[in-house]
């Protein structure tokens, strides 16, 4: 259901072309069912984000929790910031991984709500992600919050399972002890980023 209205950017786009104008013509298109969501906790209050593509930076800028501008470089204050290779990038611009979208039975508006914000304003430090894919290839992201590096933790994940925390079938202290999540590095950051699922 979800991978039918995820959109998808053309095979061949470039990673300018998807920021500058793709973006802002999906968000303009499905600005409406922000509607739906309660919003109110980001009246007034900027939510940025960025964007590294193998060095190719742009942002997002969130105004009012119904606005959005993107910049071409880096933006100032990002509560995320996401590192990605372009091959990884263009994979899921490009739509090769919105069949495990289906798989999502949550409420995708829980992802945005006053608490999560809330969690997210206060967590700092660098979130390195391998997560296996259905190949068995490794997807890897880093995700720095709110600009701090450390604390940093490398966390391993097949994707399935991390489809099963967000849909709450399961969470990352079971994975754990079942030996489906194994991890280095700041075990306090890997336990503030549960209140991010």
């Amino acid at each position: 259901m979800w991978s039918s209205i995820i959109p998808t950017a053309p095979e061949g786009i470039s990673v300018d072309d998807f920021f500058t104008n793709f973006v802002p013509e999906q968000f303009g298109q499905m600005k409406g069912l922000l509607d739906v969501v309660d919003l109110s906790f980001l009246a007034g209050k900027d939510f940025n984000m960025q964007f590294d593509v193998e060095g190719k930076v742009y942002g997002m800028k969130f105004k009012n929790g119904k606005d959005l501008e993107v910049v071409s470089g880096a933006v100032d204050d990002p509560a995320i910031a996401l590192y990605v290779s372009e091959k990884d990038w263009r994979d899921a611009v490009t739509g090769k991984f919105n069949k495990m979208a289906d798989d999502f039975s949550g409420d995708p508006s829980s992802f945005i709500d006053a608490n999560r914000y809330s969690a997210l304003q206060s967590t700092n430090g660098t979130l390195n992600m391998n997560l296996k894919k259905n190949d068995g290839e490794i997807l890897p992201l880093k995700v720095v919050f709110n600009g701090v590096e450390t604390p940093a933790v490398t966390v391993n994940l097949d994707m399935v399972d991390g489809m099963a925390m967000l849909n709450k079938t399961t969470n990352g202290m079971n994975l754990f002890m079942n030996g489906k999540l194994k991890f280095t590095g700041d075990m306090v950051l890997l336990m503030k980023l549960q209140n991010l699922m």
